[in-house]
């Protein structure tokens, strides 16, 4: 939003200027030589200039309402900037990546078809002490708190010690026969979902986790 105010301020500027400029040629064209009138043979004062300053305040017009919609337009346009440069680790083994405004919103929709009924804002309604967030991600075996981690146990999940499988009772692929929306994922879905998660976490860790305190 500021740089669209600033965006604003410097078109009013520029249409300021504008309209300075030709006022300016307006006065000058006023001076020009008298028109002589052919039914009296008396001269008409600045009929040229009366002109000029008419088409002069028609362009200034047509000009205004251009720059206007144009600024209109690219405030009104997402900007790539929404999209924070966070670095997402996908192994244990030091490699990280960084999101595309299309994959956060990617992501984004296949959370929310997918998990959002038991992990709305990264809490778990089943489990109040196991959530999304970093800490516990983390502190899990094996570590969930990598994309590679997280598309394991959305393959196939285990408990939070990592000693059983849970297949049965949380959505996954290997659960497929249990859980219809599974059947259709693909290993890149699993992917943009769980990078999504951990984008969550760097971008708003105050609030992803918290359950119902934040929503």
């Amino acid at each position: 939003m500021a740089n669209c105010g600033s965006l604003l301020l410097a078109c009013c500027l520029g249409m300021a200027s504008m309209h300075l400029v030709f006022v300016a040629q307006g006065s000058m064209g006023s001076a020009a030589p008298q028109t002589p009138n052919q039914a009296t043979g008396t001269q008409l004062p600045g009929a040229p200039g009366l002109e000029e300053n008419g088409v002069a305040q028609t362009a200034l017009r047509f000009g205004g309402g251009l720059v206007l919609g144009l600024v209109l337009l690219a405030c009104g346009k997402p900007s790539f900037a929404d999209v924070e440069d966070v670095v997402i680790p996908v192994d244990d083994k030091g490699k990280t990546t960084t999101l595309t405004k299309e994959q956060v919103v990617r992501g984004k929709r296949l959370f929310i078809a997918s998990c959002a009924s038991c992990h709305v804002g990264g809490g778990t309604r089943t489990n109040q002490n196991v959530g999304l967030a970093i800490e516990e991600l983390s502190g899990a075996t094996p570590n969930r708190a990598t994309i590679e981690g997280l598309v394991d146990y959305l393959n196939n999940p285990t408990t939070y010690d990592g000693l059983k499988d849970i297949s049965e009772v949380h959505p996954s692929i290997k659960g497929g026969d249990i859980w219809p929306k599974m059947r259709t994922m693909k290993q890149q879905d699993l992917y943009d979902m769980s990078a999504y998660i951990l984008y969550q976490n760097q971008t708003i860790p105050e609030k992803w986790g918290g359950g119902k305190v934040y929503y």
